[in-house]
């Protein structure tokens, strides 16, 4: 009855029938505890087969005939589920290590490939000031072939998601329960839009799952597996924004925060991404592409209004470095034709000083300033 013979990608192997899996993943999500960690420890040792053929036929046979049931629904509905380890599944995605084991995919599933996916998100109560970097950010994105990820959830999602379908940019809505519906309900002639013109629905969460407290911030970190990196654009302090931010982070995605207005209540989630440097200061929308590597785009560092770094900083290092694209520590020592342990000594100062930001694997960015 259950395909103990076949492999499941979720322990890392191929797997033989994906849609004789499908049917019984969702056999599996309708028996007790299923979806306890230390239930989806034993399946990822053993298959999910043969966690399944452990089960007494009197219990097994409703869930076999729900997830029947279930599994017709998803075709009637236009509904695709792409499974990890599949063709299909989005590689970016793919890559945490609590990626979904079923994505579910409505409208046009080839947005989940196109190129330089970009994470759009912000506060519900979004207010005159974040609807304007919404579209001073997408004037910074002009001429870009990019896909404009997001949550379709009221304020800034919901502006994102409008503005890349009246620019005609690919857009994808991360949805925080099954795909029978949209929430809000007020959004739902816009998550139409999404679907009807070339972008697509996703969600981990099977037709007809509501949402709830706990499906948002799972959600969130879907948004932050899908993209390259993450642009807050207007955040308080708490806010969902900063947990897709952070998540975003713990995927070594690059995180980036609109320049906080300094008396802004509404931005103060973003102060505090730049001050725990979660995320890299977007000084000016336009500057976003320069920062991916999108453009190259020649500019020259003006410090003109900038405080002097002090007397023993040297100026040489400072200058060779740029605010968006990092550099390696032997590629600068190279440009400098300098010691090594000088420009050490010279960076270290500087990044205490705050003029300089280290990243991971010895490379340096200019603080922007």
């Amino acid at each position: 009855m259950f395909h103990k013979e076949e492999i499941d990608p979720i322990a890392g192997h191929v797997l033989g029938n994906a849609e004789g899996w499908l049917l019984d993943w969702l056999t599996a999500a309708q028996l007790p505890r299923f979806n306890s960690k230390g239930t989806l420890r034993v399946v990822r040792e053993v298959g999910l087969g043969a966690w399944l053929s452990g089960f007494p036929p009197d219990l097994l046979a409703p869930a076999r005939e729900r997830a029947c049931r279930q599994r017709d629904q998803l075709r009637d509905q236009g509904v695709e589920p792409l499974i990890l380890g599949r063709t299909g599944y989005p590689h970016l995605l793919a890559q945490l290590p609590d990626a979904p084991w079923v994505l579910f995919a409505k409208g046009n599933v080839e947005a989940l490939s196109k190129r330089r996916p970009l994470g759009v998100v912000g506060t519900r109560k979004a207010s005159s000031v974040g609807h304007g970097a919404v579209a001073a950010l997408f004037d910074g994105m002009e001429g870009e072939e990019w896909t404009m990820v997001s949550g379709m959830a009221d304020g800034i999602d919901a502006a994102a998601h409008r503005m890349a379908l009246d620019r005609e940019v690919t857009t994808v809505a991360c949805l925080a329960h099954g795909l029978h519906a949209v929430h809000p309900r007020s959004n739902r002639y816009l998550g139409e839009r999404v679907v009807d013109e070339g972008g697509c629905w996703v969600s981990e969460y099977r037709w007809g799952t509501p949402p709830s407290k706990y499906t948002f911030p799972a959600r969130n970190r879907i948004i932050a597996g899908l993209v390259e990196a993450v642009v807050v654009v207007e955040s308080g302090d708490p806010g969902g924004s900063l947990i897709t931010a952070r998540l975003a982070q713990d995927y070594n995605r690059r995180v980036f925060a609109l320049s906080p207005t300094w008396c802004a209540e509404a931005m103060r989630g973003n102060a505090r991404l730049i001050r725990e440097q979660v995320a890299e200061l977007l000084h000016a929308p336009e500057d976003l592409p320069r920062a991916m590597g999108w453009k190259t785009k020649s500019q020259a560092v003006s410090m003109e209004g900038a405080t002097k770094p002090s007397a023993s900083l040297d100026e040489a290092v400072i200058s060779r470095l740029d605010p968006y694209q990092a550099q390696p520590f032997e590629v600068l020592v190279e440009k400098l034709e300098a010691d090594p342990k000088a420009v050490r000594k010279t960076l270290l100062e500087a990044e205490l000083a705050g003029w300089v930001r280290c990243w991971p694997g010895d490379r340096f960015t200019r603080t922007v300033r």
